[in-house]
């Protein structure tokens, strides 16, 4: 996402100054403002800095393989592999759960993720409908890190789970 804000901006402050007049751009002949102006005026909301050491190790990893990737097929595949061990967390933790739980409160967990492993395939279905198939290869790194994201957030929910029964022992 804040690759394609920059690339946003950048195109705006490169692509000229320009108007239209009567249904046609004409290009003008006028002083454009400088990055540095143009950032005064339009600021760029920043995601804040989160401390290397509150990351979760899962988005470590991402990040660093992000870092490294040469192409939107490398980047891709970062956010494939953290969807992955997310997936692996989830799994985990509905084992610990199983084992931490009484039968009756493990079963509405049991429910809860059967309801949504359906939310998630639908939003699948719709984000390849609507992220995934607009075209370009871009497009599909923003796919599926939208897909990891939302398999994150059951694994961190889950997870939350273990660790508020896991401190009443």
């Amino acid at each position: 996402m804040k690759k394609i804000l920059v690339l946003l901006s950048l195109i705006l402050v490169s692509s000229g100054c320009t108007k239209v007049q009567e249904n046609q751009i004409v290009a003008e002949q006028q002083q454009c403002p400088s990055c540095e102006e143009y950032c005064k005026e339009h600021p760029v909301l920043k995601e804040p800095e989160i401390p290397e050491s509150t990351k979760h190790p899962i988005d470590i990893e991402e990040e660093k393989c992000l870092k490294n990737a040469y192409s939107n097929a490398d980047m891709r595949n970062c956010s494939y592999d953290a969807m992955d061990a997310w997936f692996k967390v989830i799994d985990k933790d509905l084992a610990t759960l199983k084992k931490i739980l009484s039968s009756e409160k493990y079963e509405a967990i049991v429910k809860s993720q059967k309801q949504w492993e359906k939310y998630q395939e639908e939003e699948f279905i719709t984000n390849n409908l609507v992220v995934f198939d607009k075209g370009g290869t871009f497009y599909h790194v923003v796919s599926v890190g939208d897909k990891a994201h939302i398999v994150k957030e059951r694994a961190l929910l889950l997870n939350s789970y273990v660790n508020l029964y896991s401190e009443q022992d």
